[in-house]
């Protein structure tokens, strides 16, 4: 995958993962005591890398200060491939969200379900270990990117532009945009529909003006790249400025 894909894609995971951070935070005792033992809770969805090369799974950690990590890993199980990743535990006597990349060994991995674990070793003198295990809902990830570049076409009345999307194995692609607008004087959409085979593809979008005129020089653009499995629909999405050319 290329890195400028990876880079910008968009994940329901975060959100997710930031809402469940903050509700650990709300549960808190009132005292913000600091955390005397290692804690580690693992986030019930994973994402699957578009090829299956490897699952995003999302950790809460926390340690007690002035202790050392001995260990801080994911691993990931499901049929017979399976993964371990590390993440970067310091102990600061707070819970950090963690967001970890599983690469998979002995096949890819698929949709469905996966088993993981984590574990947490400490160190100050004696150890103190945490251990979590968690069933996955392996979900879809969509990696977009749209190109710098756009080329101006019908004398201003529309331009073409170059969006690579990448999306698994078994989700159903849906019709997809691409928004430009210029100096909020010009903007214009036009569509795609994503192919779904766990390999990048490169689509050249025609998108027409429906408010004025193109013109050559600095524009913005978005997309979204949007699939649907089980009746949810996943999205990727970039945007960002571009240049239009002639």
């Amino acid at each position: 995958m290329e890195p400028g894909i990876a880079r910008r894609c968009a994940r329901a995971l975060v959100v997710t993962g930031i809402a469940l951070l903050l509700t650990v935070g709300a549960a808190a005792p009132a005292a913000g005591r600091p955390a005397q033992s290692p804690t580690v809770d693992i986030q019930s969805a994973a994402g699957l890398a578009p090829d299956g090369s490897s699952l995003t799974v999302q950790v809460l950690a926390s340690c007690p200060e002035r202790w050392s990590v001995v260990e801080a890993v994911v691993g990931v199980l499901q049929g017979q491939v399976s993964g371990q990743a590390s993440f970067p535990l310091t102990c600061i006597g707070s819970i950090r969200m963690f967001t970890v990349t599983v690469p998979a060994t002995g096949g890819s991995f698929q949709l469905g379900t996966a088993q993981a674990n984590a574990s947490v070793l400490i160190k100050r003198g004696n150890t103190q270990r945490a251990q979590d295990a968690q069933s996955l809902g392996v979900q879809p990830t969509v990696l977009a990117e749209l190109a710098e570049t756009a080329q101006l076409e019908s004398g201003g009345g529309a331009v073409t532009i170059a969006v690579t999307v990448a999306c698994p194995v078994g989700v159903n692609a849906l019709e997809s945009s691409v928004s430009v607008s210029q100096q909020g004087l010009t903007s214009g959409g036009g569509s795609y529909l994503p192919v779904c085979d766990g390999s990048p593809h490169t689509f050249t979008v025609r998108v027409t003006a429906f408010q004025g005129v193109y013109r050559v020089g600095t524009a913005q653009a978005l997309t979204f790249a949007v699939v649907e499995l089980g009746g949810v629909g996943f999205y990727g999405i970039d945007d960002g400025s571009i240049q239009i050319v002639s």
